[in-house]
């Protein structure tokens, strides 16, 4: 069996390195359960990988699940000016074996974790070698600098705070009287008015 090693670096973050060995075996699943446990997320987010070519435009996307509707077909509607829009590629992570997406010598990956508060890692296969016997891939084999969470939290609100509630029940009469209509209405000319 082929193994590949990879190379991860975080967007923003210089001191950020490691170094992953997969079997080609293995699926991008694997690939995602090794970089949960080795980076310490909590695994409850949703993650991708994008396939990108050299300069890192995404190809095609890999899902933690199904992220496609069966019944959607995919938007090939287009107007006469513009290219027709197609849907990238998108494939599940425990259906994808490593190796059917590995089309390059260097290829470039992009791995999305929380897409509320994203952070992206920027992955490259950087060697192929056989593998190891009683080595348990996939396995980390180099770490340099510890990940610093530098995803933005989401703002949070206090509902229990008086002077909030009292603001969202106005908002709420205000609504049901009709009055912050008429209020928005009376602001727009009627010749801007849409109807």
């Amino acid at each position: 069996m082929h193994v590949y090693k990879f190379r991860v670096l975080l967007e923003d973050q210089d001191d950020f390195l490691r170094d992953y060995e997969i079997g080609s075996k293995q699926t991008f699943g694997d690939f995602n359960r090794i970089l949960i446990d080795s980076l310490n997320l909590d695994g409850k987010e949703l993650a991708s990988f994008s396939v990108c070519d050299s300069k890192w435009k995404k190809m095609k996307e890999i899902t933690l699940i199904d992220m496609m509707d069966n019944l959607q077909e995919p938007d090939d509607t287009f107007d006469e000016d513009e290219e027709p829009k197609s849907r990238m590629p998108m494939f599940v992570m425990d259906n994808v074996k490593i190796k059917d997406m590995i089309d390059d010598p260097h290829q470039r990956l992009i791995y999305e974790y929380n897409f509320l508060s994203p952070q992206l890692f920027f992955i490259e296969l950087i060697k192929i070698s056989d593998a190891i016997p009683g080595v348990n891939y996939p396995v980390c084999v180099k770490q340099v600098g510890q990940l610093v969470n530098t995803a933005i939290p989401l703002p949070s609100f206090d509902f229990d705070d008086i002077e909030n509630e009292a603001m969202i029940q106005e908002a709420d009469d205000m609504i049901k009287d009709g009055q912050l209509d008429e209020d928005i209405n009376d602001e727009i000319p009627p010749s801007e008015m849409q109807w």
